[in-house]
């Protein structure tokens, strides 16, 4: 199996509770209604509490609804005989980049099991990129995430911004900038080689 046809393996395979514990038998029934009154403030404050906690965590996780767009697998190119064009992209300089990620829509699809999940995240992101010019690669990556090992996709892109050159990585599901050093690379797939995996991938989600 070569490494293409392993990348696409990888990429298809894919409360607060209370309660009273004791009845209270005697004693001053008002100080009681007060006590039980007050316990029960408590309890609805950090019923608040949570719910927007979970509403927050929601957000952050780019988990909620709002603004989000649903995306079926395509074909990139109507012409299967197009090829690459490796004089259509250039390095960028960062902010570039990050005007970029902007303006893509990537990052409002909804992952849905087997049918768009992070390799689909990161296909539309390099095309895109493609499209408008900018250099970038797929990286085919391992990760640690809640101390399970699990396969991901990112999209790195060429910075030449003097006098600095390096790889800007990113996460295409959310437009964050990770860290190199959070992975362990598997592959690399940059230019032609993206090209094809790209409308690969999508000819045998159609299938």
């Amino acid at each position: 199996m070569d490494k293409r046809d392993m990348a696409i393996a990888s990429f298809t395979s894919r409360s607060c509770e209370s309660k009273l514990v004791e009845k209270v038998r005697s004693g001053d029934s008002t100080a009681m209604g007060e006590k039980m009154r007050a316990t029960d403030i408590k309890h609805a404050l950090a019923l608040v509490i949570l719910v927007s906690l979970v509403a927050l965590l929601a957000f952050v996780s780019g988990c909620t609804a709002a603004g989000a767009q649903i995306r079926e697998p395509y074909t990139y190119s109507s012409d299967s005989s197009e090829i690459y064009d490796a004089s259509k992209v250039s390095p960028a300089t960062e902010q570039e980049v990050l005007d970029f990620l902007a303006q893509d829509a990537t990052d409002k699809n909804v992952w849905k099991e087997a049918v768009y999940e992070c390799g689909h995240f990161s296909a539309d992101l390099w095309w895109s990129a493609y499209i408008q010019g900018l250099e970038a690669c797929m990286v085919w990556v391992k990760r640690t995430k809640w101390d399970k090992e699990e396969i991901h996709w990112v999209v790195k892109f060429r910075i030449e911004d003097d006098p600095r050159n390096y790889w800007l990585w990113i996460e295409p599901s959310s437009d964050e900038v990770v860290d190199e050093g959070d992975y362990v690379i598997q592959d690399t797939f940059c230019g032609e080689e993206a090209f094809n995996l790209c409308k690969t991938w999508w000819e045998e989600s159609l299938n």
